[in-house]
């Protein structure tokens, strides 16, 4: 249970000074300073902060899936899955608006240099994977044009 405590005290001061510093900026002693856990203990947790960064990015992709799946799950009727999508996203964006900034900015570090960009391209795909299983959950989309449009690439372009 403790060990489980201060992981997640690294990743909520991770969160904080990666949204005060960009990713390069930000060192693993500010961290270190801000959890109050030494910084061997973090780097027992995650090996580097490209992994520190990842695993932020991971959580909160995992969480934004999982509402997302839920909400699917609700109602068969596609007009309302949207409609509570779209507030879905609206609330997050209002209410979550740091965790965005910081998924953005992390986003944007990890694809200039080549050491991380492995890492980004890993987590992307892992974004693929839990967007094409949100997809199949939310169903087929038919447009009022007729064509039809898988539930993943609709997600994708709510």
């Amino acid at each position: 249970m403790e060990n489980i405590n201060k992981k997640e005290k690294v990743l909520e001061a991770a969160r904080e000074v990666f949204f005060k510093k960009s990713f390069y900026e930000a060192t693993m002693d500010d961290i270190a300073q801000l959890s109050g856990i030494k910084k061997p203990t973090i780097y027992y947790y995650f090996p580097s902060k490209i992994d520190l960064a990842s695993q932020l990015l991971e959580l909160n992709v995992k969480k934004i899936f999982e509402k997302i799946s839920k909400i699917i799950s609700k109602t068969n009727n596609i007009k309302q899955r949207i409609k509570m999508i779209v507030g879905f996203y609206i609330n997050l964006l209002e209410e979550n608006s740091k965790t965005f900034i910081i998924m953005q900015r992390i986003g944007y570090d990890f694809m200039q240099k080549e050491d991380s960009k492995k890492k980004i391209n890993e987590l992307f795909e892992k974004l693929r994977k839990k967007q094409k299983e949100a997809g199949d959950l939310f169903g087929e989309v038919i447009l009022s044009s007729g064509k039809k449009v898988s539930g993943d690439i609709f997600l994708y372009s709510v």
